[in-house]
């Protein structure tokens, strides 16, 4: 019985926030209109200049009630601390709308073109 009953009720939370996903990818949540403020990353100068180049994947964990950020994860590095602090400075100026968003993965690629 008491089985059943946790069962429930973590089946009822999860389907009370079914309209928010865990994860979104960035390009979702921005075609979806759920962020306020996104600025993308720029390629550092220094790094243009010496052919550093790199992808990564960022982990951005926003408050859900008020849509500010509150953490910036590297889920897989570009290669380059330079760059990753580059995204990572940028990232932290990220901000959703209130009830939008709660996590999102955000690809960033600094290559020369």
């Amino acid at each position: 019985m008491k089985r059943w009953l946790v069962f429930m009720l973590t089946l009822a939370i999860g389907s009370a926030r079914a309209d928010t996903p865990p994860v979104m990818l960035a390009e979702d949540a921005i075609a979806q209109h759920r962020l306020f403020y996104h600025p993308i990353p720029e390629y550092p100068y220094e790094a243009r200049r010496s052919l550093i180049t790199g992808s990564g994947l960022f982990e951005l964990r926003f408050d859900y009630e008020t849509g500010h950020l509150r953490e910036v994860h590297v889920a897989r590095g570009t290669g380059s601390a330079f760059l990753d602090s580059a995204a990572i400075g940028t990232l932290k100026r990220w901000q959703a709308k209130p009830r939008s968003v709660r996590k999102l993965m955000v690809p960033v690629t600094f290559t020369k073109l």
